[in-house]
């Protein structure tokens, strides 16, 4: 029990960290020069908090054999993919806009997390 409580918090706070994560960078996007020096902060705290969390969970998956998760990664990659993909699009029409580097290594960061916790979740099927 005090493992799902555990998992909850962490859960919650990949949430909040993802979805502000995402705003600041579509922000920032938009509005060049604002958040210069934040950005790698928050990349570097957001891809920590969802490391934490997928780790987490992932030792929740192999040490209880009846461990479920409601929890699904595609929507993180769906989200994150289409906002990267919206922001490619927009800055080949208008080179006023350019795509952070922050922004980039924390998708690739996501894809990665993303990509060992499946194969973890595989091998553990």
């Amino acid at each position: 029990m005090a493992e799902i409580k555990q998992l909850s918090f962490w859960k919650y706070l990949t949430n909040f960290w993802s979805l502000l994560t995402l705003v600041i960078f579509i922000v920032a996007f938009f509005a060049p020069n604002q958040f210069n020096g934040v950005l790698g902060n928050i990349a570097v705290i957001y891809a920590s908090i969802l490391g934490i969390y997928v780790g987490s969970k992932e030792v929740a998956r192999w040490q209880n054999k009846n461990f479920i998760s409601n929890y699904y990664g595609e929507i993180f990659v769906i989200v994150w993919t289409l906002t990267i993909f919206f922001m490619i699009l927009v800055s080949i029409m208008n080179p006023e806009f350019i795509i952070q580097p922050e922004f980039t290594a924390t998708y690739i960061t996501i894809l990665g997390i993303f990509a060992i916790s499946q194969k973890s979740k595989a091998l553990k099927g």
